[in-house]
């Protein structure tokens, strides 16, 4: 995730940019799944989805509520491996992750602040593919 680019995003949010360790983690995590393509193959797995097609944020928030995502409070979003992600508001994450990143694919998972560390819940995450759809993993 371009950091800079979004850093007035995260100052007017009260976000923070994690760190790339943060990133490379759940992108390990990530690869442990089926992968068919570019994304997750969700055949394989429990799963709720949304195409974004005419979908409000306020509707797409209201979506993801309905995941264990929604379990935390923060979120650590990221579009790549080798870069920061941001951690942010559950709320904030689901409203602007379009804002976050310009790449087809993002993810993001529940993270729990503790003493001010963010500890990921890496399998309570949605997947953003191809700028069409999310899918929740349940």
């Amino acid at each position: 995730m371009r950091i800079d680019g979004i850093s007035p995003w995260l100052d007017e949010h009260g976000a923070s940019a994690g760190s790339v360790a943060l990133s490379a983690e759940f992108d390990a995590y990530l690869c442990t799944l089926p992968w068919a393509g570019s994304g997750i193959d969700w055949r394989e797995l429990p799963h709720r989805s949304l195409a974004l097609g005419g979908v409000s944020d306020d509707e797409a928030v209201e979506w993801a509520r309905q995941t264990p995502m929604a379990l935390h409070d923060h979120v650590l979003v990221i579009d790549s491996a080798s870069e920061p992600g941001a951690v942010c508001r559950f709320e904030d994450a689901v409203r602007d992750f379009e804002l976050l990143s310009n790449r087809p694919e993002l993810y993001m998972c529940g993270v729990d602040l503790v003493d001010g560390e963010a500890r990921p819940v890496h399998h309570h995450f949605i997947e953003r593919r191809s700028f069409m759809t999310l899918h929740a993993h349940l």
